[in-house]
């Protein structure tokens, strides 16, 4: 018989007016103004990609949710406290060890808690210190391994973070709980998710010399998609292109 997953217990609800427990979440640019004791900013906070989100009633007003439902993305709890905190000045958000977040809009209203599926990944918003290894093994979509260092996997997850034009699905990238990265560059409304794998990896001996065209080292050629790098002239690079393996 399968493992049943633990049922997360409803959290306690916090009455109007009562401290909100855990350190406190900023989201402004100036975060000595007016804060006293340790706090974290919205750039350092370990946001992970799902959460259960309850919306609590010990309050004089409703609380605020981040979109509809018992779920939220991380991407979307992020926007959400990080326009919140800096439109609402009066509204405020703490973090507990466990990585629950509480949030509510002014000390009168309701408090929506947040629970992390620790399984789901944290949103990379560090790559320098989350993506730290000097080697992965990258799984294209299609299968195809290659070693890569460090530096071109945080080249790719930049592109995977980038805002993408309106109405295209925006690229992600996850730090998983083995320490291994997931992400997705995005791209053309119709396109399928293009998701890779990186897991950290022992450094070859060598990396061969750098290619011609982009600088990347061969072993570095996307064989799973087209990855636009650009040649040092800026003109493209068409080494980058897709080849079959078959």
């Amino acid at each position: 018989m399968a493992d049943t997953p633990a049922v997360t217990a409803e959290p306690a609800d916090i009455p109007a007016r009562e401290p909100l427990p855990g350190t406190p979440l900023i989201a402004h640019r100036i975060p000595a103004c007016g804060i006293a004791g340790p706090y974290i900013h919205m750039d350092k906070v370990d946001i992970h990609a799902r959460y259960a989100q309850v919306a609590g009633r010990a309050g004089d007003f409703p609380a605020s949710t981040a979109g509809f439902g018992r779920q939220t993305e991380g991407q979307g709890l992020d926007n959400f406290l990080r326009g919140n905190l800096n439109f609402w000045l009066s509204s405020e958000a703490r973090m507990t060890d466990d990585g629950v977040i509480r949030y509510r809009q002014t000390r009168n209203h309701s408090t929506t808690t947040f629970i992390p599926d620790k399984t789901s990944g944290i949103l990379i918003n560090r790559p320098d210190d989350q993506v730290a290894a000097a080697a992965y093994r990258v799984t294209g979509p299609n299968g195809i391994t290659q070693v890569w260092r460090g530096r071109a996997v945080r080249d790719a997850i930049a592109r995977c973070r980038r805002k993408p034009v309106v109405g295209w699905p925006a690229g992600w990238a996850h730090l998983m709980p083995d320490a291994s990265v997931r992400f997705d560059p995005g791209g053309f409304p119709w396109s399928a998710p293009d998701i890779y794998t990186a897991e950290p990896a022992d450094e070859p001996d060598t990396w061969g010399a750098p290619c011609a065209e982009c600088a990347y080292p061969e072993s570095e050629h996307d064989l799973s998609r087209l990855w636009p790098r650009s040649r040092a002239d800026g003109t493209g690079c068409t080494c980058w292109a897709y080849t079959s393996q078959t």
